[in-house]
């Protein structure tokens, strides 16, 4: 007869397992995150299989419901499949690659003379440099237009013709040039923050017996230092590219004037054109494609991470090399290089905004109509000034309420589910969830929010239709965000000893208790991380919730868009400019309060 004692050892185990509140989190978390992540990728694929009620227009054997291959026939071999899917993926590619690559190299040679070399004001220049990324990608592409605009694809002049007297060519106006450009210096901060960092924390005594070796600095930086940081390069590629590919604002308003469709701008097309199957097809096309870009990296660097270490036991020293006679001149060019892609542009889209003709650059021009005057019917259609406008001043509250709460929701949500994965490590259910917690990063922004609109359009259970609602677009950016809270709820808490807590369990504490009184206080720096990324992201974006808002819905971002629409420049550049500066103000605030209450918990203060 078997013993009943360890049956019975490991049956008190188990409940004491699932009882804990650990436990019991993480399976509301891994069920709610399946529900918000999975499921409506699922229910999108789901809707590219099968018919839909309105499909009897395309054949007259469509039941809806029933499954079929139609749709992904017609738009992969059908007569529209070049225009709709091999072009615009064609485009993509192309676009997205040359950017990615522009922006890293780019990225990567800034931030050698910033952190390796001895360049003058190399402090400063490290903030100025990061600028673009506080721009939104529509600022970008609105200055771009402003500085080429082409009278030969319609409108008014250009700064450019206005200063040389003849219109710039269509190709640098429009098409794939421009988007490229634009794109570059939109992320080459990525590259230039991620390979900074790992620059920083590369031992100089190896460059140094190289150079006493007689290398040339060409030949160090190729042998030695590149390779080092080669992993820092690979993870900004795989960053810039996800992004490049997903784009949206960039290359819908330098690429379509010109019809360059690329899959996220021929997906909105396909949504504004009722043809709503059409974009779940592109949306899958989308995430497969970002998909595998993210499996290459994880080949490429997975199993064989030894041969990047670059920090070991041993005295590490950082010395700058010296730039000798091009000090002044590397310097010289780039800060030029910031005047032109952090400070010009957004100075462009100022005196743009001040102009009550749109094209005619003369001192006479200028007003302040656009930011404080009042409704006129000669200008704008009627449109009031942007502090007296009721469609601006509702979207500015609409886009601090909805920045604020997705923040501060996804920030706390990504401490939680950091908790768990750093706590509970080994577990299957750990795993999984942190596994669940980074698919949002493989959705580009407006396949995401296709995913939704199949998802929450209509009533499905007990969960009412959302489309339309506040609570849809938070949703959205709550999940989307969740990558990266995760990470930085991780990081906050793999800083925590786990002693404290096991001390204050001996007392008699219970874990909510602990988690309020011990992880999260000490934790604030994570939280208050999370919440700056997320806050500074959500203010400007516009792809993932393009196709989620409605009239009562509407951010300065969405509103932004409409104004550039409808041709209306001047609005559309003041609301952009006030997005980039509340942006900033938003996240200098929330740094601020950050520090200033990790600066009382060192104090002691209560």
């Amino acid at each position: 007869m078997l013993p009943r004692y360890p049956i019975g050892r490991w049956g008190n185990e188990l409940k004491r397992r699932l009882r804990s509140p650990e436990f019991i989190i993480s399976l509301v978390l891994l069920v709610v995150l399946s529900y918000l992540i999975l499921v409506p990728l699922f229910n999108l694929a789901w809707r590219t299989f099968s018919w839909g009620p309105g499909d009897a227009r395309i054949s007259s054997d469509a039941v809806p419901g029933e499954f079929t291959t139609a749709h992904w026939e017609r738009l992969l071999m059908g007569r529209v499949a070049n225009k709709m899917v091999w072009q615009p993926l064609a485009h993509t590619m192309v676009t997205g690659t040359i950017a990615a690559l522009l922006a890293l190299f780019l990225g990567g040679i800034l931030a050698w003379f910033v952190v390796r070399s001895d360049l003058p004001g190399r402090k400063w220049m490290r903030t100025l440099l990061t600028l673009p990324y506080l721009v939104p990608a529509f600022a970008i592409a609105m200055a771009w237009e402003t500085m080429f605009k082409s009278p030969l694809v319609g409108g008014r002049p250009g700064f450019f013709q206005v200063l040389f007297g003849v219109p710039p060519p269509t190709w640098l106006s429009y098409g794939p040039i421009p988007i490229i450009i634009a794109m570059t210096i939109h992320f080459y901060p990525f590259a230039f923050i991620l390979v900074a960092a790992a620059l920083s924390s590369v031992d100089s005594q190896l460059e140094e017996s190289a150079e006493l070796q007689g290398a040339s600095r060409w030949t160090i930086i190729r042998r030695i230092t590149f390779p080092m940081v080669l992993p820092a390069f690979l993870s900004a590629l795989v960053l810039i590219f996800g992004r490049t590919i997903g784009g949206f604002a960039i290359p819908y308003f330098l690429g379509g004037p010109v019809r360059y469709w690329t899959l996220s701008t021929m997906l909105f097309r396909n949504f504004s054109l009722g043809l709503d199957v059409n974009g779940y097809v592109l949306a899958i096309l989308l995430i497969a494609l970002a998909s595998l870009i993210v499996y290459f990296n994880t080949r490429v660097l997975g199993g064989s991470t030894r041969k990047f270490e670059i920090i070991g036991g041993k005295g590490f020293k950082s010395n700058l090399a010296p730039l000798g006679r091009w000090r002044w001149p590397i310097f010289g060019a780039i800060t030029a290089f910031t005047i032109a892609v952090a400070i010009f542009p957004i100075g462009l889209l100022l005196y743009q905004s001040l102009m009550l003709i749109d094209g005619q650059y003369g001192l006479n021009n200028l007003t302040l109509h656009y930011w404080i005057g009042r409704s006129d019917p000669s200008i704008a259609f009627g449109l009031p000034g942007l502090f007296r406008n009721s469609q601006v001043l509702g979207g500015a509250w609409n886009s601090i309420r909805f920045a604020v709460t997705a923040s501060a929701i996804s920030a706390f949500l990504g401490l939680i589910i950091g908790y768990i994965v750093v706590r509970r490590g080994k577990s299957w259910l750990s795993k999984l969830l942190n596994q669940i917690s980074f698919f949002p990063y493989l959705f580009p922004g407006i396949a995401f929010g296709a995913m939704y609109l199949s998802m929450f359009a209509v009533r499905r259970g007990p969960i009412p239709a959302l489309y339309g609602t506040f609570t849809l677009i938070v949703l959205v950016a709550v999940v989307k965000r969740l990558p990266y809270t995760t990470r930085t709820g991780t990081s906050a808490i793999t800083q925590i000893n786990q002693e404290l807590e096991e001390a204050a369990q001996l007392q008699g504490s219970s874990w909510l208790h602990r988690f309020r009184r011990i992880v999260i206080p000490l934790a604030t720096s994570g939280i208050v991380s999370g919440m700056m990324v997320t806050f500074v992201g959500l203010m400007r974006v516009l792809a993932p919730i393009i196709l989620l808002i409605t009239p009562s819905t509407r951010v300065l971002m969405t509103v932004a868009y409409r104004f550039a629409e409808d041709d209306i420049t001047q609005l559309s550049n003041a609301l952009i400019l006030l997005v980039t500066f509340i942006t900033i103000i938003g996240e200098v605030l929330i740094w601020r309060l950050g520090r200033g209450k990790l600066s009382r918990m060192r104090e002691g203060a209560p």
